[in-house]
């Protein structure tokens, strides 16, 4: 009976650790490389973050399924690459020309000569990674023969639709594919599903003529898509073109493209505006600019965001000295605490109020927020400091 059960706790164990092994694993890529080469034998690369949560649920749900270790171990060699590891930087910006790693995971199968094959990315499930593989495995879907048919006849709808979305797969901008096609037509043919299909799927380019002419004929290709979709590939293109602009501090391009967005006329559109006026604002530290378009817009674009007014007031308490712009900063932080209650929202107003030298509203928020602390259940460390120094005070 002892030896049964202990063959069985034996198999249990066994099983757990097998079930916690991955597909693909770390390995040095350039070793894989050389054996694709040798056996002809494609690659499947992922390039993943420790910290990723879709990369964890994909190692721990999809790759130690039965199914796709078969298929992938089969069908390709399979490896891991650390995005944040030095190989992981390095083969990053080797491929940028072939595709982007933009989101995690990603992956990208490709053959011995490097020869990109297929590309995906974000969380897929047990079916869709198989597909996915398949893909990749037939010739009339890789990268290379979707270009040669492409470029055979440019005229092609379905093989430009077909090249344009493999373009985007690979974290690529399809813009010139797109031209290349809408050449072949009158503007005043433009207005058709298809051509809709081609020019939300490839046109990118903020400053792209065809972005411009889908704003100037917004109705026109409402009828072919809707009203939403034509506003939605707004939107998109202009946050896509502007907001790395705004990550990496370049003003100049970033008040280039500017404009081009402001005439899109679209709230949603104007609201991103504000935010990224602010960033850049607060990164080059005028104050100034700062306040003014805080002032002018809170109100309108920010009045129902409890995040982005705790944010603002934040760099209020932080950089800003006025005192009249402080009350403003006390006004957007009651509206965030209205919004919904938080400790950290109390605490916030409290210490705007103290900036202010204004102890009596300094305390009664702290401790209105610590009963609201002990009410809810929330730790009180922070406000009980803050309670201690208005005391001091």
């Amino acid at each position: 009976m002892k030896i049964r059960y202990l063959f069985l706790l034996i198999l249990f164990c066994y099983n757990s650790f097998a079930q916690k092994q991955t597909l693909f694993t770390d390995k040095e890529y350039q070793s894989i490389l050389n054996k694709s080469k040798a056996e002809n034998k494609p690659i499947a690369l992922m390039f993943y973050a420790s910290w990723c949560v879709h990369c964890n649920k994909m190692k721990n749900e999809v790759f130690t399924n039965s199914e796709v270790i078969d298929f992938y171990n089969t069908n390709f060699l399979c490896i891991a690459i650390n995005v944040e590891s030095e190989e992981g930087i390095l083969l990053k910006k080797h491929f940028e020309n072939k595709f982007r790693v933009k989101s995690y995971p990603t992956f990208s199968f490709l053959d011995g000569e490097e020869n990109i094959l297929n590309c995906i990315s974000g969380e897929l499930k047990k079916e869709d990674f198989i597909a996915e593989g398949k893909n990749a495995l037939l010739p009339e879907n890789q990268f290379n023969s979707l270009y040669l048919l492409f470029n055979k006849d440019t005229s092609n709808v379905y093989n430009c639709i077909k090249y344009i979305i493999a373009i985007r797969k690979a974290g690529l901008d399809a813009t010139e594919i797109a031209k290349r096609y809408l050449k072949n037509m009158p503007e005043n043919e433009w207005f058709t599903e298809n051509t809709w299909k081609i020019m939300s799927n490839g046109i990118n380019r903020l400053d792209a003529y065809e972005i411009n002419f889908i704003n100037t004929h917004k109705e026109e290709f409402a009828k072919v898509a809707s009203p939403s979709r034509v506003e939605k590939k707004l939107i998109y293109v202009a946050n896509e073109n502007l907001k790395p602009l705004v990550d990496l501090n370049d003003t100049i391009n970033y008040y280039k493209l500017k404009p081009i967005a402001e005439s899109f006329k679209i709230r949603k559109i104007d609201s991103l505006l504000f935010k990224f006026d602010l960033q850049l604002y607060e990164t080059n530290k005028n104050w100034k600019l700062y306040k003014s378009t805080a002032k002018k817009s809170v109100e309108k674009f920010a009045w129902k965001d409890s995040n982005t007014l705790v944010d603002i007031c934040t760099v209020y308490l932080e950089s800003i000295k006025e005192k009249t712009a402080l009350i403003d900063a006390v006004i957007w932080s009651k509206q965030a605490l209205a919004l919904g209650e938080s400790l950290d929202k109390y605490i916030l107003t409290s210490k705007l109020y103290l900036k202010l030298n204004d102890k009596k509203n300094a305390l009664e928020y702290a401790q209105t927020g610590k009963e609201s602390a002990l009410k809810y259940g929330w730790k009180t460390n922070d406000i009980d400091t803050l309670l201690l120094k208005i005391k001091k005070t």
